[in-house]
């Protein structure tokens, strides 16, 4: 076997030893080295053959079967394969796309007997890789290898699981395969070029429902590929991704983009809508609504973002029947069960419906961590089972390290169980996201009295106290022989 140390693999391995990775290097060449194969360059031509494009693809099965962006194909006269030896193939049949993901399957013509070398979908994609591995485009890394780390998970209508990283790649990288440091495919790459974010799709997303599957699929070399295909643009997903992270604006002028491109279809103007909402933009807000209610005056989302404005605006009963309107429409759209469960609490203290809503967010989207987040919350309040808590908490924390609160409720049901050190650990990490966390820093200072560490609890206790927390002014008065001094006194 050839193990000649190119700067791909000369990286590969320190990256390895960084992430702590407990394969055995040989193992670990081995699989990047097979993984490595399976990675092309996909280019876009125009029609006198000057390049106008270039992304990253990887093959899926060994009769040629590939993931690459489809917005490669919107302007090209013609496209072709390039694996990282050199080799090129051409494509045969351009077999299904996902409209919101600006993803498309393809297939490659192999002369050769020998099948492609490929990349296997982990079944394990929900684990929260803090970091993780990019199989980027040459040019945009020497090595052909990005590490990322992940700053945030977040669960997007239509794209389910999307994650952002901070890494080094960039547009050419986008549909490049995302490895764990086990070396398993977790993600498909993308890139948003205005604001210079690198994010990652899960690659459950490849056997989702929204693919839209081709009958006639021979592609024509030297035609139009729009003309032959209706691919999607890259704008939606744009789009989607700027709303989730808040970025108003440049989502609502994505969503424009496709909008002018193709109006016909109902979900731009509903997320279009939502984003002007978000900038204040209410005239424009009210006309992409009144627009997507005469194309489906009963689309889910419209139902889901009334909900969540009916919320803000503290009206819980509208929003109650709004999140009923929603769960009807789309009985496994998980955010919307997760409210309404809230809800049921809320307003009814029906405990029962409420956990029965949790569930069946966790059974349509195992990897929405906020479902397992409030099943355990609920199995401390009402159902007192801290062991299926400390269960639920447990999972909510490995499919997302950054969900706000998890650590606190860890913390809490650690300190219940008597495991003092590793509530301290967790609320630690409570207090590192929210130095204003109360609740974090009382049950912190009750662990460290439990240990006879004084000083330090007394510390914790006055800290919440001066923001406010009761409790802990009573445990810092009887314990520690003190009040606290208030923010505005210490000045």
């Amino acid at each position: 076997m050839n193990m000649k140390l190119t700067p791909f693999k000369i990286t590969l391995c320190l990256v390895m030893l960084i992430l702590g990775a407990k394969l055995d290097a040989q193992s670990v060449m081995e699989k990047i080295t097979k993984l490595e194969k399976a990675v092309f360059t996909i280019s876009a031509y125009d029609t006198r053959e000057n390049l106008i494009a270039t992304r990253t693809g990887f093959f899926i099965s060994g009769d040629g079967i590939a993931i690459a962006p489809a917005s490669i194909f919107l302007n090209a006269d013609s496209v072709s394969l390039s694996l990282r030896n050199g080799r090129t193939y051409r494509i045969s049949n351009i077999i299904s796309n996902h409209s919101m993901a600006d993803l498309v399957m393809i297939k490659a013509v192999n002369n050769r007997e020998k099948s492609f070398d490929y990349i296997i979908p982990s079944q394990n994609t929900e684990k929260d890789n803090k970091e993780v591995l990019i199989f980027s485009h040459p040019k945009e890394a020497q090595s052909g290898l990005s590490f990322g780390v992940v700053s945030g998970v977040f669960q997007a209508p239509y794209l389910d699981r999307l994650v952002r990283v901070n890494a080094d790649f960039g547009m050419r990288s986008t549909g490049a395969p995302v490895i764990n440091s086990d070396g398993d495919l977790i993600g498909i790459a993308s890139y948003l070029e205005k604001s210079n974010t690198c994010q990652y799709l899960s690659t459950h997303i490849i056997n989702d429902t929204l693919w839209t599957h081709y009958t006639n699929t021979k592609y024509a070399e030297h035609a139009k590929l729009h003309t032959q295909f209706t691919l999607p643009s890259p704008y939606i997903l744009l789009g989607i991704s700027n709303y989730m992270y808040g970025e108003w604006v440049e989502a609502a002028k994505s969503f424009s983009l496709e909008i002018k491109r193709d109006s016909t279809h109902i979900a731009p103007f509903i997320f279009r809508g939502e984003s002007r909402r978000r900038y204040e933009n209410r005239i424009g807000m009210q006309s992409d609504y009144q627009h997507a209610k005469q194309m489906d005056p009963h689309h889910f989302l419209i139902s889901y973002f009334e909900a969540l404005e009916y919320l803000r605006l503290k009206d819980d009963n509208k929003a109650f029947a709004s999140l009923i309107a929603c769960t009807n429409q789309h009985p496994h759209f998980a955010p919307a069960l997760v409210e309404f469960g809230l809800l049921a609490i809320k307003l009814h203290k029906d405990v029962l419906i409420a956990k029965s809503y949790f569930e069946r967010a966790i059974q349509s989207t195992p990897l929405y961590a906020n479902g397992y987040y409030e099943l355990a919350r609920l199995y401390i309040q009402y159902l007192r089972d801290d062991k299926v808590a400390m269960e639920d908490i447990n999972k909510a924390i490995y499919l997302n390290e950054n969900l706000p609160g998890a650590y606190s409720i860890r913390g809490t049901l650690n300190i219940q169980a008597e495991n003092y050190l590793e509530a301290i650990t967790d609320l630690d990490k409570a207090i590192d996201v929210d130095h204003t966390d109360t609740h974090a820093l009382f049950n912190r200072g009750l662990a460290f009295y439990n240990l006879g560490m004084k000083q330090k609890c007394c510390k914790d206790w006055d800290t919440a106290g001066q923001l406010g927390h009761y409790k802990s002014i009573k445990y810092l008065s009887r314990y520690c022989n003190k009040t606290p001094v208030s923010r505005t006194e210490g000045r």
